[in-house]
């Protein structure tokens, strides 16, 4: 960390430069010690929760810090009004410019994520476990808040295992590939084996049948619709024939009706004549009867109308001659009639004939008919009704049977899932004991490294506590949970919030950059922030004297050339005044307010 530049409310850019390898703020509580410090990570991306926003970082509009990450330039800056961190490279013909939120959400990449790759720190996760730039802040910066009371700020079991893993470089992308086959592996088995346990325990449940059981049955009822299809086809076929000859019956049916309807329409016709004939004969008759009356009762002069006189019995009352031998108007008149009469008898007795003969037609016609209806009836009744209930049946046994093999099918798809699922538990097995086992053996390679680079900090950790504790015997690192061990007492079991925890942070943290001397492939940064009040009480003599070696032995890790360290205090040592570079705040000397003006020309 070189420099941190801010552009204040009134417009005009400011900076502090940080560029020493042990820089420090001091002053009295209340002055922006710890605010000077936490601003720096607030501008890489952390935000209230990782780091306590303080008022005076508010205020800014913008902050930029210039800093040196893999032997590359970057100026970082955030606007305290957005959300957004922008990376520029520093120098060269084409500059990077980078810009993420501070924030991610869906899973995009965030200005921690990216700067966690400038750093050369690999993507990490286990179980819920992330490393992210809060856990990694952990390792990096340690705050008044949490110093005393908290190991490495109240990082979790978890995410404080895997922070080291990957810190000592115990954890890198090969393993964590292996360990995500082997995750996925295992996922992929116990889901496959809780799928086929269900279907195994409902098949015991319901009492079901075994496969070879369903298989025999659906063999057997696909025989049994085999032969129902080929009954019913020929019992269709011979319904068939039966529906054409059942067709003739018909249309015999409707002729011999056909017939009969122009029978005795020829009858009712025949009738109609007779009825006219008959008519006509009997209005002869009665003419004829008339004419004769008209003949024998005249009493008058057809000529004068005069009455005529009686004559003698067979004498015309108008010409008194006897009837015999008579002519005239009425006797041609009569004789007429009686012609008339006698056509009439004779057209008469014809139309009856062809009545009669009609009506014999009718009534053959009718039983045609009858006899007709009769055939098909008893067609109906004998052959098409009985064929036709067979293949009903025969459709019935056939819908009975593609019913039972869809279930056969359905409890056959259920035992082919579970032979499936049984085979796919197999294949799964398999893979996941090769998972297992190629991640055991990466894991037994890194156990090895894992202890012995434990070791090494444990050492480191021992000699840093011995340096300021000269009576502690025995120091180290636990390997299981990364946690410090003095004595026989781990973080939680030690002493009351205060010196002691102070110690067990920083000592942890410096034996931590020790080992990065050793081993260079470890990505462990090279920034060690420390924000803590005084070691103890300032009434203790030994308390003073025990803060001040932990002091030296800040300041003495940044002279090494292997990283920077930054401190706030309330105040340094004179001891160590020629060894850092110091900034002294005071009730009238602010971090922000009272900073140089920035000499870049972009300010």
């Amino acid at each position: 960390m070189s420099k941190l530049r801010f552009l204040c409310a009134d417009g005009v850019w400011r900076e502090r430069s940080i560029a020493a390898s042990a820089w420090a703020v001091t002053g009295p509580v209340g002055n922006g010690t710890s605010t000077a410090l936490e601003a720096l990570f607030y501008v890489v991306g952390l935000n209230k929760g990782d780091v306590a926003v303080m008022p005076p970082v508010k205020a800014l509009k913008e902050l930029e810090a210039r800093c040196t990450i893999g032997g590359v330039s970057w100026s970082i800056s955030r606007t305290t009004a957005g959300n957004t961190v922008v990376f520029r490279e520093a120098g060269g013909t084409s500059r990077r410019v980078e810009a993420f939120s501070a924030t991610g959400r869906s899973g995009k990449r965030t200005a921690g994520d990216f700067l966690l790759e400038l750093l050369g720190i690999a993507d990490a996760r286990r179980g819920t476990a992330r490393l992210g730039l809060p856990q990694l802040a952990r390792a990096m910066y340690l705050q008044e808040a949490t110093i005393a009371t908290h190991y490495l700020g109240g990082l979790g079991a978890e995410e404080r295992k895997l922070l080291f893993d990957v810190l000592l470089g115990l954890r890198d992308q090969e393993l964590q590939r292996l360990e995500d086959e082997h995750t996925a592996a295992e996922s992929a088995y116990s889901k496959t084996s809780r799928l086929l346990s269900q279907l195994l325990k409902q098949r015991k449940e319901r009492d079901l049948d075994e496969p070879e059981v369903i298989i025999a049955e659906q063999e057997r009822k696909q025989a049994q619709l085999k032969e129902a299809r080929g009954r019913l086809e020929a019992q269709k076929k011979k319904l068939s024939d039966i529906a054409a000859q059942r067709g003739r019956l018909d249309l015999a049916l409707q002729q011999a009706r056909q017939a009969e309807k122009a029978a005795r329409a020829a009858c009712d016709l025949a009738g109609r004549e007779v009825t006219a004939t008959e008519a006509d004969l009997a209005d002869t008759r009665g003419y004829l009867r008339g004419l004769k009356r008209r003949s024998a009762q005249r009493d008058s002069c057809s000529e004068c109308r005069k009455p005529l006189p009686e004559r003698p019995e067979g004498h015309c009352r108008q010409c008194a001659q006897p009837g015999e031998g008579r002519t005239g108007p009425a006797v041609e008149e009569l004789a007429e009639a009686a012609a008339r009469i006698e056509a009439a008898t004779l057209v008469a007795k014809l139309r009856r004939g062809q009545q009669a003969e009609a009506a014999l037609l009718a009534r053959q016609a009718s039983d045609a008919t009858q006899e007709a209806e009769r055939a098909r009836d008893r067609h109906d009744r004998d052959v098409w009704q009985p064929q036709h209930q067979c293949v009903l049946e025969a459709e019935t046994l056939v819908g009975g049977l593609d019913g039972e093999l869809v279930q056969l099918k359905w409890r056959l798809k259920e035992v082919e899932n579970i032979l499936d699922l049984t085979a796919e538990k197999e294949t799964l097995g398999k893979q996941r004991t090769q998972a297992r086992e190629t991640l055991t053996v990466a894991q037994h390679e890194r156990e090895t490294r894992r202890k012995e680079r434990i070791q090494l900090w444990s050492q480191h950790f021992l000699a840093r506590v011995q340096t300021v504790l000269p009576g502690v015997e025995r120091a180290r690192i636990d390997p299981d949970a990364y946690t410090t061990v003095i004595g026989h007492t781990v973080f939680e079991d030690s002493s009351v919030a205060g010196g002691e925890r102070i110690l067990r942070n920083v000592c942890a943290l410096l034996a931590l950059r020790d080992v990065a001397r050793e081993v260079p492939s470890a990505p462990i940064p090279s920034l060690l922030v420390v924000d803590f009040p005084v070691y103890g009480s300032d009434t203790n003599e030994t308390d003073r004297h025990t803060g001040t070696r932990l002091l030296g032995q800040l300041v003495d890790a940044a002279r090494d050339g292997h990283g920077q360290v930054l401190l706030a205090a309330r105040a340094l040592p004179p001891s160590t005044h020629d060894r850092v570079r110091c900034l002294a705040l005071s009730p009238t000397h602010h971090f922000f307010d009272h900073a140089p003006r920035s000499s870049d020309q972009d300010g």
